[in-house]
């Protein structure tokens, strides 16, 4: 993500916002979130409070050219791992006074702008070209980690960048739209979903994000690709029991994406009883024929989802005996479509050790005529079975094909075949190129030595010739003056 582009916006509009919203009360500490907890995450992945402080600190230092850059560069560094804490940094109490800050910051626009409608400006860049101060340090620096967010596609930074649209008396509101529009996008659903109580100028920052999105209702929202968006998007609906949206859930429980189907079940649990006129109309619909008028909710939803998972699991038995022929007549891509198709619907299936070996063979027989395909059927093999009996021999084979592929590239790096026979040290083919690799190197360093030595004398040759050229030709001496 490189620098945040330019967007237009009313100056006068967003002045107006500004000035228009709730005073804030000095010092003001960060409410708590106003949205369901995030899903949990190992914050010990990402980075720890001390380092994102010792990054943002660069914000702090040289001129306002210095600190854009050293901007630019935290929000590209800065990852999805990073979430956790650059939340806890976003929300932290911030001890400032807010209504001056607004006030400061309604000027800068202006100045910047002349008050002229569809003006373009940089938020980020007006702050930083303005005379230092602690509460314009404390706007950057959450501007940053915003923005940073807005590149992380992710239902936990639309969380986050929620969160911060509704704190510090809403200062960075329109900030936070910007960045949801420009680069987020429909990663803050699940946020905006969830949502309880929301202040009135909060409904409207709602209402206007979602119409941007073109996302308002429940049956736009869950028109989504990202199968993980989508099954945050139906579990924010089940964590509210929202209405309008249960038909919708109900519709994803017997969904071919074992992730989606597992959160519209979820969320149907949290309906509860008033799913039942939903789940009895699917059952209709997916066994051609009434439900029992005596089942409660949650029989009903039980034996809609063993019908579905029957003839799922019929299917998928069908699609990995396919594949497994399919393997061995020597249709290797026939059979890594079936395989595929099998672990995105089924990935936790038991038998699916037995593509293993199947997998194996078309790698090692990729290797010869498309190195790059074969690593990745090599990395599908291990995923499938990645602590099984021939775990060690397909790392070692990825980390072979990673150093062929340096080698290829004219980067010979002894160390990368020393990771192969780390993991596997019986690799007799790394163990063969380690001992090229090192000859190579020897063959190298005897090469830049003898180019040394003959750059040195050709250097001395060259001082040699220019003291030379450079020294004062003799006088010739004159003839003695015969003596009278």
């Amino acid at each position: 993500m490189g620098r945040f582009p330019h967007r237009r916006l009313t100056a006068a509009a967003l002045a107006l916002s500004l000035l228009s919203a709730g005073a804030a009360a000095r010092a003001q500490p960060a409410p708590p979130p106003p949205v369901a907890a995030a899903a949990a995450t190992d914050e010990s992945v990402g980075r720890s409070a001390a380092e994102l402080d010792a990054m943002l600190g660069r914000l702090t230092d040289g001129s306002a050219r210095e600190r854009r850059a050293a901007a630019d560069e935290i929000i590209r560094t800065l990852e999805r791992e990073d979430i956790p804490v650059i939340r806890q940094r976003l929300l932290a109490p911030w001890r400032a006074d807010i209504e001056p800050l607004r006030f400061k910051i309604v000027r800068l626009i202006r100045a910047a702008t002349d008050n002229r409608p569809n003006a373009e400006y940089d938020l980020l860049t007006l702050m930083l070209s303005a005379p230092r101060a602690a509460d314009l340090d404390g706007a950057i620096e959450r501007v940053v980690l915003a923005r940073a967010l807005g590149g992380m596609a992710s239902a936990d930074a639309g969380r986050a960048l929620v969160a911060l649209s509704s704190s510090y008396g809403a200062l960075l509101r329109q900030e936070v739209g910007r960045i949801v529009r420009g680069q987020l996008r429909d990663y803050v659903l699940p946020a905006l979903i969830e949502l309880r109580n929301p202040s009135e100028m909060m409904r409207v920052f709602m209402r206007q994000t979602r119409e941007a999105l073109r996302k308002v209702t429940p049956g736009e929202a869950v028109q989504q690709h990202d199968n993980a968006l989508l099954a945050e998007i139906l579990r924010a609906y089940g964590s509210i029991r929202q209405p309008d949206a249960m038909q919708v859930v109900v519709s994803f429980v017997n969904s071919d994406r074992a992730q989606v189907r597992e959160a519209a079940r979820w969320a149907v649990t949290q309906y509860g009883r008033e799913s039942i006129n939903a789940l009895r109309a699917a059952y209709e619909m997916y066994e051609g024929h009434d439900a029992n008028a005596q089942w409660g909710w949650e029989r009903t939803a039980q034996e809609l989802y063993l019908a579905n998972d029957r003839r799922r699991m019929a299917e998928v038995t069908q699609r990995l005996d396919a594949g497994l022929a399919a393997g061995r007549s020597g249709d290797g891509n026939a059979m890594l479509a079936h395989f595929r198709w099998v672990l995105a619907r089924h990935p936790d299936m038991q038998r699916r050790a037995e593509m293993v070996e199947p997998l194996m063979r078309l790698a090692r027989e990729l290797e010869s005529e498309d190195a790059s395909r074969a690593q990745a059927v090599w990395r599908l093999a291990l995923w499938v079975e990645p602590e099984g009996a021939h775990a060690r021999e397909i790392r070692a084979a990825v980390l072979f094909l990673e150093a062929e592929q340096s080698m290829a590239r004219g980067v010979a790096d002894p160390e990368l075949y020393d990771a192969v026979l780390r993991v596997d040290p019986g690799h007799s083919r790394a163990r063969a190129q380690r001992s090229v690799v090192a000859q190579d190197e020897v063959l190298r360093a005897r090469r830049h030595r003898r180019t040394l030595g003959a750059v040195g004398l050709l250097g001395v040759a060259l001082g040699t010739l220019w003291l030379l050229v450079r020294r004062p030709p003799r006088r010739a001496s004159k003839p003695a003056k015969a003596e009278a």
